[in-house]
């Protein structure tokens, strides 16, 4: 077990580089509770959990040829939410941390930069900060193994980069590449909020609702939620895409089809991909297309390939060893010369959350929040815990418009949300 640096996973890699002026590579993981947060638990919660994360504890360095993770002997830093949803985090303030943890009346977030870890990984650090910050300020909770606790000892598997363990030999052109390219993939647009912060739309939901109407249209959970924004897409923009395609990248949790216990990241992507020229526009044809496209984007073999894809500047030998500084030299001219997208969406599902059955008492819910981009301004974060789902919204445009039709079909097929919104449009600048 390393206790001083660690390498950034090989998928990791890009995000430093990729960080701008008034970008970061963000996602935001949120905990209401019962009752108003005290910062003074929180922070002593913070501080004894840390020990039993140590891929966490660290501070981003660069070297010759690439970064790398340091240990952080700083203490870690709490502060009251200051409601602009994905600022970036000054690490410096943040005490070089790459995580920042806020908070505001009875909810409880924290934001991760993407190279520290996954959604996955995130989530098995937010519920041992919550179990831990219940029981500091004196809830009567008991663990029954599915929360990392503090003052256990850190395992050295959930150190690994897997993408290393499972990595095998492919070819650069062709394959996987040729296929998650997204070409033709049709483009959010409209008017841009100006100043730094997002808006927000969240609908929470009974979990049963949404796997009747599932099981309705044979599909997953993901597939009805992929399949009911892309629907609503097509029906607002009728007249803009003709040329392209409507693509939802859906991330795949690699840890489901090659075992690994790693804290870091491990997840790929599958590209679900509808002509809206061909496609019949109705729910159960949006749901068979996206259903067939996942499940081959899901396949061990095509896995394989992908995982090996983001393993590209650790394994070839003409990157490994390029200076980090000509790395973002050529990442930076590809960003200049890639003018569209390669997704309409990203839809991330973060699956069910488990937590001692004690704990539920404590909270109301979780929450996921998958950050934007300038190429990609509207996502959505779902995550399921003790029978209800949140479906969020995260959007860099001011218009709702995808938001209100999306619920509204949800609302048709028997599903009653609540709708929850930070109105961040009512400020347009």
């Amino acid at each position: 077990m390393q206790d001083t640096w660690y390498r950034l996973d090989n998928s990791a890699v890009i995000y430093p580089i990729s960080i701008t002026t008034t970008t970061q590579s963000l996602f935001r993981l949120s905990c209401e509770l019962n009752k108003y947060v005290d910062n003074e638990f929180l922070s002593t919660a913070l501080k004894e959990i840390m020990p039993r994360f140590p891929t966490f504890n660290v501070l981003l360095r660069s070297g010759i040829f690439r970064y790398y993770f340091d240990h952080n002997p700083y203490p870690t830093v709490i502060k009251e939410d200051d409601g602009i949803l994905f600022r970036k985090i000054n690490f410096v303030r943040n005490n070089y941390y790459l995580f920042r943890v806020v908070y505001y009346r009875n909810k409880i977030s924290i934001d991760f930069f993407h190279s520290l870890c996954d959604g996955t990984s995130a989530m098995e650090f937010m519920k041992a900060v919550v179990f831990q910050y219940l029981k500091t300020s004196g809830d009567k909770i008991e663990s029954d193994g599915s929360v990392k606790l503090a003052g256990e000892m850190p395992r050295g598997e959930e150190e690994l980069d897997s993408f290393m363990t499972y990595n095998t030999d492919y070819k650069l052109f062709g394959g996987v590449i040729g296929k998650m390219a997204g070409k033709k993939a049709f483009q959010l647009k409209g008017r841009r909020f100006r100043q730094p912060g997002y808006g927000l739309i969240e609908g929470i939901i009974v979990t049963d609702e949404l796997k009747l109407v599932a099981k309705k249209y044979d599909c997953s959970i993901t597939v009805l939620i992929a399949a009911t924004a892309m629907l609503s897409v097509a029906e607002i923009h009728t007249k803009s895409y003709s040329k392209f395609d409507l693509i939802a990248m859906i991330p795949i949790d690699l840890r489901r089809t090659f075992p690994s216990e790693t804290l870091k990241n491990f997840t790929s992507l599958a590209k679900c991909e509808i002509n809206p020229n061909t496609t019949p526009p109705t729910l159960w044809d949006y749901c068979n297309t996206i259903k067939s496209q996942l499940a081959d984007g899901a396949r061990k073999e095509e896995l394989a390939e992908k995982l090996s894809l983001s393993s590209f500047m650790s394994t070839k030998w003409y990157t490994k060893y390029m200076p980090l500084c000509i790395k973002w030299l050529v990442l930076r001219l590809g960003k200049l010369l890639s003018v569209r997208t390669r997704q309409t969406m990203i839809i991330s599902n973060l699956g069910v959350l488990s937590m001692p059955s004690n704990v539920s008492s404590h909270v109301k819910n979780f929450s996921f929040n998958s950050n934007v981009s300038r190429k990609t301004p509207k996502n959505i974060g779902v995550v399921t815990y003790d029978g209800t789902t949140v479906i969020s919204f995260t959007r860099g445009l001011v218009s709702t418009e995808i938001e209100r039709v999306f619920f509204r079909k949800l609302s048709v097929e028997g599903i009653s949300p609540r709708i929850i919104s930070n109105f961040r449009e009512l400020n347009k600048s």
